[in-house]
């Protein structure tokens, strides 16, 4: 479909370069208008780079022009520079709100993205009320989706779960990693990275000109306390392809891998398997056969521990979404008629990103319905008694965010967790992070009550300027310097930092259009003490 849709833009193209009007082109080669031209066509190819680029050459000339800004806003919305792009719209609207039909819709997904809740609700239910009785390309429902989102965040920011979420500098890249899955004892970390360095070379010029995916093993050195440079797994596990680590057995003998074959042979995107030989070497990855892998998409395999039953997201016809969550048990003759797990797990929306427990009794679970903050969110479902799931809960906030989750796996002792996230602290496009779970019991949605050894920091942040300000707050140790804690403030400025006591800690709040701020924190046992902080605006 993408092709196609390519060969008619190009014949548009070109039509409108060479048709005649009055003698001349309807677009002069180098002209502000071809490159308009021109950048909408590589906005909807997907190639939002070269898009921007274009219009930013274009606004040189056309500083006023709404329009211009709308579309460059855009651009950064599509990469994912949120910040820039809500600069963009919110000067395009302040230039003409009616420069095009879509200002509303793309400035409160701006917004929504950025947090500033409120203001997104408004732009969605503007451009809600214009596409009440005119058909539109975004349907009605699709608005009503977005503004429940935003009312979801809302409620979960007011109640925040009792997590600290961590960066992995040493793991992340400056581009997409994402989806780990942890082995031998927690010490070994798989993942998927969009970074050049693997096996593949190729680029997706079929979707967003990114490189292909490749499959990184980083090892934990305990006595650094780091993660390894992570490395890309060599043949047969990599190849010149998309290639992504979806699952791993508990005992880290069996591998679920997704491939996107560039050779043709799973074009829609299929499941492999690979098993570990005595040697610890992995044996080349076998595409599953029917009826688990079809010409439909199949991704986010996971295993139980026994090796006798899989999860999987799959398109197939007669689901209740886009993408489904299936099963499927090995039998003697092979992998049975897979079985949609139905509602209240699958919805009419977008699930995936699987991680099911050792036990085989509690499935995370990413989607992007009315209940996640905005784009997917992490969720749990539990087997019950009677065989069937129980009906999903949000995992809470600030593990769930505004942006993207979609991967969630814990360590055995249930005190630590790794998600895919995108977040403003991130080193790249999406990244990995750490969460600590320790003072949160995540199958149960239950905050664990502070140890008395633990001391705790609460208040509000503000500006002098007399505003709230939800940014994020780093505790570092005073005598190595290394970062211990990242917390972020809520919308209303409210903070909780736990940390243990009796250690000296340097508190750093760098917030934007605030002066940096950063004062020693020595809290006694068991102490909870309130401190509001004020942030200076810079002249």
């Amino acid at each position: 479909m993408k092709k196609i849709y390519f060969l008619l833009i190009s014949l548009l193209i070109n039509q409108a370069i060479q048709a005649q009007n009055g003698g001349g082109n309807i677009f002069k080669k180098g002209t502000d208008e071809y490159k308009m031209f021109i950048a909408r066509q590589d906005f909807y190819g997907g190639d939002y780079r070269s898009a921007l680029n274009k219009y930013k050459e274009v606004v040189l000339n056309r500083p006023n022009d709404a329009a211009v800004h709308f579309y460059i806003g855009e651009c950064y919305y599509m990469m994912k520079s949120y910040k820039d792009a809500l600069d963009e719209l919110e000067k395009a609207k302040s230039i003409n709100p009616a420069a095009t039909s879509e200002m509303s819709l793309v400035l409160g997904r701006a917004y929504h993205v950025n947090g500033m809740l409120d203001k997104a609700i408004d732009e969605l239910s503007t451009y809600r009320k214009t596409i009440a009785d005119s058909p539109k390309k975004i349907a009605e429902s699709e608005v009503d989706v977005e503004i429940a989102q935003c009312n979801t965040a809302k409620k979960l920011i007011a109640s925040p779960v009792n997590v600290n979420i961590i960066p992995l500098i040493d793991i992340n890249s400056q581009y997409e990693d994402k989806g780990p899955v942890l082995t031998n004892g927690d010490k070994t970390m798989i993942f998927t990275s969009r970074r050049p360095a693997g096996k593949s070379t190729l680029v997706d010029k079929e979707g967003d000109f990114g490189y292909f995916d490749d499959i990184y093993e980083s090892i934990w050195n305990e006595e650094k306390k780091t993660w390894s440079v992570a490395e890309a797994m060599k043949k047969p596990i990599n190849t010149m392809g998309y290639d992504a680590c979806t699952g791993i057995s508990s005992d880290g003998t069996i591998m679920m891998i997704y491939r996107n074959d560039v050779a043709g042979k799973a074009l829609g995107g299929a499941i492999y398997m690979t098993k570990k030989t005595t040697s610890g070497k992995w044996k080349t990855p076998e595409m599953l056969p029917k009826p688990v892998n079809t010409s439909y998409y199949e991704d986010g395999a996971c295993i139980t521990s026994d090796g006798k039953t899989i999860y999987f997201v799959s398109e197939r016809p007669g689901g209740l979404g886009r993408g489904d969550i299936y099963t499927s048990k090995k039998t003697s003759e092979g992998w049975s008629e897979p079985v949609n797990i139905g509602a209240p797990v699958n919805t009419a929306f977008d699930e995936n990103g699987l991680y099911l427990t050792s036990d085989g009794k509690t499935l995370f679970f990413c989607s992007n319905g009315p209940s996640s903050m905005g784009f997917y969110d992490i969720f749990k479902t539990t087997m019950q008694d009677n065989g069937k799931w129980s009906v999903p809960v949000n995992i809470g906030y600030p593990i769930n965010s505004v942006d993207i989750e979609t991967k969630f796996v814990m360590t055995a002792d249930k005190k630590m967790a790794f998600i895919s996230t995108v977040r403003d602290s991130g080193v790249g496009e999406r990244d990995i992070v750490q969460v600590d779970i320790s003072n949160y019991d995540v199958m149960t949605g239950v905050n664990i009550p502070v140890a008395p050894s633990i001391a705790t920091l609460n208040g509000k942040i503000m500006g002098s300027d007399s505003t709230f300000i939800s940014t994020e707050i780093r505790i570092l140790d005073k005598n190595t310097g290394n970062q211990t804690v990242m917390t972020k403030s809520t919308l209303d400025g409210s903070y909780t930092i736990d940390f243990p006591s009796g250690k000296n800690f340097i508190l750093e709040i760098n917030a934007e259009g605030y002066n940096k701020i950063t004062m020693d924190i020595n809290l006694p046992k068991g102490k909870v003490e309130q401190k509001n902080i004020l942030l200076q605006k810079n002249n």
